[in-house]
């Protein structure tokens, strides 16, 4: 049997030696090569701890309340009717016949003629005596028409009343106190009617309007009063001279709308507009206003030049029966 010879000492270190340096240099390449790495991966637990943690609670800013304000007293006015007397009025408004009187001391409770307008007390005497005062009288005398509401499908009221100027100069910001009573016995309603044009020239009829968002139950008591009117002061400077070219007013077949169209031309010689409105009213048979709308331009016009509108109006009770276009230019 052939038999190993001894290995020295010093041969063994060098095995070592050379098994050590091999395995030094295999690992420096693989750390050299992209996408291998030397370290391992491993799970981390992280450390419990017996305190709670609590998060933060952040508070919402305080909500602050609108400031109070105080509206200025709206005098509520009534219209006699046939048959009506201080006590059915009174009733109406549920006010006391003993205040209803003391507001209209001037009146005989015996015979009220029709037509005559009351001032409804607002239940502070003091407040009553002080209200003609805080109300605009209005600077222009204008002829109003007769009020008309018209009902619609959310539960609502459109009301309209024309207004005529005969004053010989143009008019503008006119607005007037509409009071809408129902058969409900409900508190009547009383919103402020405006014109979809800030100016009615002379000679010249448009209508107000304003929306009752609820309604009362019919059948309507309707009582007005102008409230403003103010005489125009420095018109150029504020408004600007045009003319309606091609204007054309084509009622429907079933006459509920109206399509108008036209060009509105900007006088020459005077400042570009900025603001163009055309505003149109819808009249039935009886020359009562049915329905108003207006159209806006989305460009300016420059002086001398033209632009066309188009707009449908609609009715909001019976078949049209003639249609009034006005516009206005601003700079």
């Amino acid at each position: 049997m052939h038999k190993s010879p001894p290995i020295r000492y010093n041969e063994i270190m060098f095995r070592r030696f050379l098994l050590i340096s091999i395995l030094g240099v295999t690992l420096a390449g693989c750390q050299d090569q992209p996408g291998l790495s030397a370290s391992t991966s491993a799970a981390l637990t992280p450390y419990v701890t017996r305190t709670s943690i609590v998060p933060s609670t952040i508070q919402p800013p305080p909500t602050l309340a609108p400031p109070a304000i105080t509206p200025l007293p709206t005098q509520i006015t009534h219209t006699v009717s046939k048959g009506e007397d201080l006590g059915g009025i009174a009733t109406r408004y549920a006010v006391k016949i003993k205040d209803l009187r003391a507001a209209n001391p001037e009146i005989d409770p015996r015979m009220i003629p029709v037509g005559t307008v009351l001032i409804i007390p607002s239940g502070n005497p003091q407040q009553d005596i002080n209200q003609p005062t805080a109300i605009p009288i209005p600077a222009v005398t204008l002829k109003t028409g007769a009020p008309a509401c018209y009902p619609d499908a959310a539960g609502g009221a459109w009301c309209l009343m024309d207004v005529e100027n005969n004053s010989g100069l143009a008019v503008e910001d006119i607005s007037a106190d509409f009071v809408l009573s129902g058969s409900d016995n409900t508190a009547p309603q009383s919103r402020s009617a405006f014109g979809l044009l800030n100016r009615l020239p002379d000679k010249s009829t448009f209508p107000l309007v304003v929306y009752f968002p609820s309604a009362p139950a019919q059948p309507w008591q309707i009582n007005t009063r102008l409230r403003t009117a103010f005489p125009m002061v420095k018109e150029n400077e504020r408004y600007l001279q045009n003319n309606l070219e091609n204007a054309i007013s084509n009622i429907s077949r079933d006459a509920q709308s109206a399509e108008v169209s036209g060009m509105i031309v900007l006088q020459a010689d005077q400042m570009d507009a900025n603001i163009i409105w055309v505003a149109a009213a819808v009249y039935n048979v009886a020359g009562q206003p049915v329905g108003v709308r207006r159209w806006e331009s989305l460009v300016g016009l420059k002086s001398g030049s033209g632009l066309t509108y188009d707009l449908r109006v609609y009715s909001l009770d019976g078949p049209i029966q003639r249609v009034e276009v006005q516009a206005e230019t601003r700079p």
